[in-house]
């Protein structure tokens, strides 16, 4: 029995859950390595391993050294990403780096996609041991499974570019969005004082905001003791990315739209909440939250948050704005 084979007995183990629908060894440039479960198609096997390898770097991005799993959570299915290099196996992490097999880099990662109603604790539980029984199986071995260099020929490349829907250069439409313009003093103070009033339910915060579209930060909230005040900026943007990323994701598993995902890291928690054109985001500690009990919290104060920006997008649709009038307008007056 090859490799291969071994892991996919691994990950049958989790296929067999009640509620899960498969489970898939990727690595992280996105190629699958094996799968236990039914996919749709080909193409489709490739297209969620690719925007699950984006979810999935963008997850060690925020948290490179203690990233546990990735949760994301829509109407129809539940989908959990985690690192094989998980930080929670630190012995037989050690042995895999000892012979070369595993690196600190994270190269391989696990996503499971299951029902809505699935019982995560068993999913969590076993998903663990599956690591586990995959990494003990890559010492046993042996062998030397790094990621293969991607290289495409000329008939490589022209095969992608017909896959393409290419369209003929046409007129632009120069009608812009100016959501990120359209937050108005009175719903600005009125976000604050919800992230305040978050703070307050949250002994742990790290810190809290609002990204509208575009990766923009409209409002925020940062406990003293965070240090990250001067990176914020940057983690919204990436956090905005990871969310849209794992919209599409979600999409091309199950015509659904993600609206909550969950980074799971050893000493805390990251949550982002859909809000429409916009999404609300924010890290706590661990030591004095539990979980169950944050989940019941963040739903109160993301709907007052959803509630102010769909006040703040009926402003804007109401009012879009002209580019080429604005540019006009500015060469006239220079």
């Amino acid at each position: 029995m090859d490799l291969k084979e071994k892991i996919g007995i691994h990950l049958d183990q989790i296929k067999q859950l009640k509620g899960v629908e498969n489970a898939v060894l990727t690595q992280r440039d996105g190629n699958p390595i094996q799968s236990a479960g039914v996919w749709f198609s080909k193409d489709e096997i490739f297209n969620v391993s690719s925007a699950t390898s984006a979810i999935f770097n963008v997850g060690i991005h925020l948290h490179p050294n203690d990233l546990k799993y990735i949760l994301i959570e829509g109407k129809k299915a539940k989908i959990l990403i985690a690192p094989l290099n998980s930080p929670i196996h630190y012995s037989l992490n050690r042995i895999l780096q000892q012979q070369g097999i595993l690196d600190n880099k994270h190269e391989f990662f696990i996503a499971i996609t299951a029902q809505p109603n699935t019982n995560l604790g068993g999913i969590f539980l076993q998903t663990s041991e599956c690591l586990k029984k995959i990494k003990t199986t890559l010492i046993t071995s042996g062998e030397s499974f790094k990621p293969p260099l991607v290289q495409f020929d000329e008939q490589r490349i022209q095969s992608i570019i017909k896959g393409f829907n290419v369209k003929e250069n046409e007129d632009f439409n120069f009608k812009v969005s100016s959501f990120s313009l359209n937050l108005s003093e009175n719903i600005s103070m009125e976000l604050r004082k919800v992230l305040s009033n978050f703070s307050i339910a949250i002994p742990d915060l790290k810190y809290a905001y609002i990204t509208i579209e575009g990766g923009f930060i409209a409002s925020k909230i940062l406990k003293n003791t965070y240090d990250k005040e001067n990176n914020l900026d940057n983690i919204s943007a990436m956090s905005y990315s990871l969310f849209q990323t794992a919209n599409r994701c979600a999409w091309l598993l199950k015509k659904m739209n993600a609206e909550n995902i969950l980074l799971d890291c050893e000493n805390s928690f990251q949550f982002i909440h859909s809000l429409g054109k916009a999404i609300f985001s924010t890290e706590m500690g661990k030591s004095r939250q539990k979980l169950g009990l944050i989940r019941l919290i963040i739903p109160q104060f993301s709907n007052k948050i959803h509630s102010l920006i769909k006040r703040a997008s009926e402003i804007q649709d109401q009012k879009p704005f002209d580019i080429k009038t604005m540019l006009g307008e500015l060469i006239i007056k220079g």
